[in-house]
C-alpha cells in the first residue's frame, strides 16, 4: 500500500472525528443560546472538514499510485508468463522435430538371404569359414529354415524409430543390419 494512500484515509479520518467533535460543541452552544461559542466551533467544524477533502484527495493520488503499480506488475508478470510460454514451445518444437529425424537409434533388417559384411560367409559357402567357430558355420537346420522362409511373403525393408515410427528403406542388393547409436 502507498504511503500516500495511508497518510490521506489516516487523516481524513481523524479530522471527520474532530469536526464530529466541533459539531456537538456547536449543538451544545445553540441549545444554550451562546452564539459566539457556536460559530467558532462551526468554524472547527468546517476547517477540520476542509482538511479532511484535502487528506481525501491524497488519499485518492495514493490509490492510483496503487492501481498504476498493480497494473505495471500484473503486466511484468503476464510477460514472464508469455515468455515461459514460448521458451516451453520452442522445447517441445525441438523434441517433436529431435523425434522426427531418421538418425535416432534405430535397426534395419533386410529380408534377403545374403551375409552382413564381408568377413560373414554365403550360406552356400561353408568351405570358405573356419570350422571352430560356430557362429561362422551353417548348420543343416539353419539352410532348412532358410529354404522353407523363401517361399513366405517378401515384407518391405523398413526401419524403425525410437519412437515406433517405420521408415520406408528401398530394398538393398546385399543384406545388410546397421545399428546406429
Amino acid at each position: 500500500m502507498n504511503m500516500k494512500t495511508v497518510e490521506g484515509l489516516v487523516g481524513a479520518s481523524s479530522n471527520i472525528n474532530l469536526s464530529d467533535t466541533a459539531m456537538g460543541v456547536y449543538r451544545q452552544a445553540v441549545h444554550k443560546g451562546d452564539t459566539a461559542t457556536a460559530e467558532r466551533a462551526l468554524g472547527y467544524a468546517g476547517d477540520m472538514v476542509e482538511q479532511a477533502q484535502a487528506y481525501e484527495s491524497k488519499a485518492d493520488e495514493g490509490m492510483k499510485a496503487d492501481a498504476k503499480e498493480l497494473k505495471e506488475k500484473a503486466e511484468a508478470d503476464k510477460e514472464k508468463i508469455l515468455e515461459k510460454r514460448r521458451e516451453d514451445q520452442k522445447e517441445l518444437e525441438a523434441r517433436i522435430e529431435q523425434s522426427r529425424k531418421p538418425d535416432n537409434d534405430t535397426i534395419e533388417i533386410s529380408g534377403e538371404k545374403a551375409p552382413v559384411s564381408a568377413e560373414t560367409p554365403k550360406p552356400g559357402d561353408t568351405a570358405s569359414a573356419d570350422a571352430s567357430k560356430p557362429e561362422n558355420t551353417v548348420s543343416a537346420n539353419n539352410s532348412a529354415n532358410a529354404s522353407s522362409q523363401t517361399n513366405a511373403p517378401q515384407m518391405p525393408s523398413v526401419i524403425y524409430s525410437s519412437t515406433g515410427e517405420t521408415h520406408p528403406q528401398t530394398v538393398q542388393t546385399q543384406a545388410e543390419i546397421s545399428i546406429t547409436v
